[in-house]
């Protein structure tokens, strides 16, 4: 028995004391030949330093060994040396049987580098010489979508599900597929992709799943896939912002606070699940725990458009009109500002007795929320109390065209009609 299987049979039992020593008998006794194959076993097993040693030995006997030298290309990109890895693939030329596989690992050196054209240019060259090679197209569909031409990512992916490749290097291929999918916004393909794996699905790609349920108002699948992610890890914390947000929409207000309150014990630095548990507490009528909420989110990130639209909630909730004024008109609205701030201040100038500030606010609003029932009503009283009867009917006709089934609303307009 050589000295290369009593190294690999003493790792295979973790005596750790007897690898070693058998390792040293190696380099002094066994062939060229078994410590090459030996080399490769122990990168596979990740005993890198000892892989490298045995290639560097090697080399130094057969330097025209154009194989070694990519060998070693690959554990200096795992070391870090990109400048070693280099060097040591420019001295495969094209005419060596190695040179694909030069290219590649030249590839993930740039890579690496985030030098994706350069990158792109290898693996190009690579598939052009080897077009066979699934392993290119892979190294191509994880180029393109590190780099974010999901695109071009896609059809690699595609290309290796026709190919029969469900898995590669520990990727699932189509998991990939679906998540390049859904960053170019086709959820329901990207939906019907992860479904197709089912159970195979590990955490993660539940986590997108639930994401992309609750991005297509299916709540009541979003909440299943999510509330999964967290049985499965109750450490993952991007789930319970995502669980809460599905639960709230699904009508369980109940529910969601209680996600809330699970997600703060696993992550309380989150200013947005923060937020969103003010909200449900205000809806739960609890405007203490609302406000200790929104002054910890406020500490956390005061600049937060949610923290800030939060914190207006609770004091219109407050009826602290002034105060939120005063709040909101000092926001910086030079950039994208979210419309209900202006509904906020609609609001509030309204109950102050400011109908001209009032109406500014409202109309700045109407373009986001002219189809919710909500900002309608409210904007229905408005118009009622300043007798701007032209408008009342616009909103009361548009109003009907949601909830068309409002006989009250219905009837009101038809009094104001028989009175014109």
């Amino acid at each position: 028995m050589s000295y290369s299987k009593e190294m690999l049979d003493a790792l295979e039992r973790g005596d750790m004391a007897d690898a070693k020593a058998f390792f040293k008998d190696v380099l002094a006794h066994d062939d060229d030949e078994t410590k090459y194959n030996l080399a490769e076993e122990l990168y596979a097993l990740g005993f890198i330093g000892q892989a490298q040693r045995l290639y560097q030995e090697l080399l130094g006997k057969y330097p025209d060994q154009d194989d070694i030298k990519t060998m070693l290309a690959d554990i200096a990109v795992s070391n870090g040396d990109s400048d070693q890895a280099l060097n040591y693939l420019a001295q495969v030329g094209p005419d060596s049987d190695a040179y694909v596989q030069a290219l590649m690992t030249a590839a993930d050196v740039y890579q690496t580098q985030g030098l994706y054209e350069v990158s792109e240019q290898k693996l190009l060259e690579a598939r052009q010489l080897a077009p066979d090679e699934l392993v290119i197209t892979f190294a191509l569909g994880e180029l393109y979508f590190a780099w974010g031409k999901d695109d071009q990512a896609a059809l690699a992916y595609s290309d290796l599900i026709q190919a029969g490749v469900a898995e590669m290097a520990g990727v699932s291929v189509k998991s990939r597929y679906a998540a390049t999918l859904a960053n170019m916004g086709q959820y329901e393909d990207a939906v019907a992709v992860y479904e197709d794996l089912k159970d195979a699905l590990d955490v993660n790609d539940a986590f997108t799943l639930g994401s992309l349920y609750a991005q297509l108002k299916d709540y009541p699948r979003a909440i299943d896939a999510l509330q999964r992610v967290i049985t499965e890890d109750a450490s993952y914390a991007n789930a319970y912002l995502p669980l809460a947000q599905a639960q709230a929409a699904d009508h369980q207000g109940d529910a969601a606070l209680t996600t809330v309150q699970a997600g703060l014990q696993v992550d309380d630095t989150n200013p947005e699940l923060f937020a969103l548990g003010a909200q449900l507490a205000l809806k739960a009528d609890d405007q203490p725990l609302a406000r200790t909420y929104l002054q910890k989110a406020r500490k956390l990130d005061p600049e937060n458009q949610t923290v800030m639209l939060a914190w207006s909630n609770l004091l219109l909730a407050e009826g602290a009109d002034q105060d939120n004024v005063a709040f909101l008109e000092a926001i910086d609205k030079s950039g994208e500002v979210d419309p209900q701030i202006y509904w906020n201040l609609a609001k509030s100038y309204d109950r102050l007795d400011q109908p001209q500030q009032a109406r500014e606010n409202y109309l700045l609003a109407f373009g986001r929320f002219q189809d919710s029932r909500d900002f309608l009503l409210d904007i229905i009283d408005f118009f009622q109390s300043t007798a701007a009867i032209p408008e009342l009917k616009a909103a009361m006709t548009r109003y009907l065209a949601l909830v068309p089934d409002d006989a009250a609303m219905q009837a009101r307009l038809d009094e104001l009609n028989a009175e014109a």
